[in-house]
């Protein structure tokens, strides 16, 4: 077999997603919770001359070869084959019927070396995660810290998961410091109306839709600041004083909240990218494949 080697800079433009799922999730197990991660379609290409490599399979001794290299920052560092496989499950689910294994692809060994990037940039900045702020990533991102039942879910060893694991913390933990703003937590929709209260003037709808509003709600008035803000506007066809407000328009300080929580995880996941974006851009990459 030979070896075909191709290098490009990293150029890709990044889109941005919020799917809680580690590396594989920040950019890859994440995405999200996230984090935002590259869209290569045009990368690979220029990578392969337009097609895909020609693919074999592996054997043992070829899982510890070396798949892809990247300089960033100045530090070199290298991906193998059982790396890249490892990305998106185990060695056992590439395993062919004749002992030898799948090549995995140029995306996987190339989301290893990028979270590889990051993770080092987390690690310049001493940026460090022990097992308190891992199992509260886990904890967000799969409703769970036991590592067997995510690494079940997703196909891998525990091992490969709890590397995985810890690399979507620490970026997540850079995305925290990195990035001025947070996009914060989702609003909670008011609570259901007790029987016969559903048209009620009541305070704790009146609490619920100021708490929301927050500037836009004048105490000294007990009114609205300004009759334009996105509250005051949705609101305005509803009574609502400081002593009381319907079920109905707290559900629609509820909608205004929403749409405004998007907004802002938008304008989040925006600077993330452009983030990860000027990181990876002054990275370069090299991928080898196994070819016939």
């Amino acid at each position: 077999m030979a070896s075909s080697h191709m290098r490009s800079e990293s150029t890709a433009k990044s889109s941005s997603s919020f799917a809680p799922v580690i590396i594989a999730l920040v950019i890859g197990l994440v995405v999200g919770v996230l984090g935002g991660h590259l869209l290569l379609g045009q990368y690979i290409d220029r990578l392969f001359g337009g097609g895909a490599p020609t693919q074999v399979a592996l054997s043992e001794g070829d899982l510890d070869k070396t798949m892809a290299t990247y300089v960033a920052s100045g530090t070199a560092g290298k991906v193998t084959y059982r790396d890249a496989i490892l990305e998106n499950g185990s060695l056992e689910a590439a395993v062919n019927e004749d002992g030898s294994y799948r090549i995995p692809s140029a995306d996987s060994a190339l989301a290893v070396a990028r979270s590889r990037v990051l993770t080092a940039e987390a690690e310049k900045l001493g940026i460090v995660v022990g097992d308190a702020e891992v199992n509260a990533y886990a904890q967000a991102a799969f409703g769970t810290t036991d590592l067997d039942t995510i690494a079940t879910a997703y196909g891998m060893n525990q091992e490969a998961a709890s590397v995985l694991l810890k690399d979507a913390a620490v970026m997540s933990a850079l995305r925290n410091q990195a990035l001025s703003e947070q996009a914060g937590e989702a609003p909670q929709a008011p609570a259901e109306p007790g029987e016969g209260e559903e048209v009620t003037m009541l305070p704790d709808y009146a609490a619920y839709i100021i708490g929301l509003a927050g500037s836009e709600w004048d105490s000294s008035t007990g009114t609205w600041a300004s009759p334009d803000g996105p509250f005051a506007s949705a609101l305005a066809d509803y009574q609502v004083t400081a002593d009381g407000a319907t079920y109905e328009a707290a559900r629609q300080a509820y909608y205004v909240a929403y749409q405004l929580h998007i907004a802002n995880q938008s304008a989040y996941a925006a600077q993330w990218t452009d983030y990860v974006n000027d990181l990876l851009n002054k990275a370069s990459f090299e991928v080898s494949t196994l070819a016939m």
